[in-house]
């Protein structure tokens, strides 16, 4: 009798042991939950940044105020951020590489032709405010750390369109994006190619 009770006594303890395990358990997963929810909140997404995830969608919907600070080649500029920054950026000096459009290399010894053109065209951005968005539907940044973004002048006009729409870059689709502009940006080489512009005339000049 005394062996059974201590049998029953013994399992009574285990089980309230192990509702007590399951419980501390539980709680801990939600603290931990709940730690990392106000981590995500306090970053603004650089944590899923940083973890080579996407932002949260709200990083994509918003337009950032920018001013050109450099302008590297035809699709590649610096840009300082006026207002809020996205994540895992640099506020001060951000490179972008334009969305969708490929122009020619800048190097300093050796260009591609027509690769002054390209850069002096999007040179006439630098100084200037402009309104930078991202794309949900591509990287958020590329393999060499760039931000990968449109950029609107004040008028409305997207620089990325506007450099392939004048010839002075072909389209790039390689990486898909947005699906609208894509199919603008394929239009806008269109028109450039068949009005021979920019860098689709010097098949007429033999370079």
């Amino acid at each position: 009798m005394n062996a059974q009770k201590s049998l029953s006594s013994i399992s009574a303890n285990r089980d309230l042991w192990i509702a007590q395990y399951l419980r501390k358990r539980s709680v801990g997963k939600l603290s931990f939950l709940f730690l990392f929810l106000v981590l995500l909140w306090m970053s603004g997404g650089q944590l899923l940044v940083a973890a080579g995830k996407k932002p949260p969608r709200a990083v994509y919907e918003r337009l950032y105020e920018v001013r050109v600070t450099k302008v590297v080649d035809g699709d590649t500029v610096d840009v300082e951020f006026l207002g809020e920054t996205p994540p895992e950026c640099d506020k001060a000096c951000q490179r972008i590489r334009l969305i969708g459009v490929d122009t020619p290399e800048y190097y300093k010894k050796v260009r591609q032709p027509y690769a002054d053109e390209a850069k002096e065209y999007t040179g006439l951005c630098l100084g200037t405010n402009m309104l930078l968005k991202l794309d949900r539907d591509t990287s958020y940044k590329d393999r060499y750390g760039r931000l990968l973004a449109y950029l609107y002048a004040e008028d409305g006009r997207m620089l990325n369109c506007e450099l392939v729409r004048n010839g002075y870059g072909r389209y790039y689709g390689k990486f898909k994006f947005n699906k609208q502009n894509m199919a603008s940006f394929s239009q806008a080489e269109d028109y450039a190619r068949e009005r021979r512009l920019g860098l689709w005339g010097l098949e007429d000049t033999g370079q």
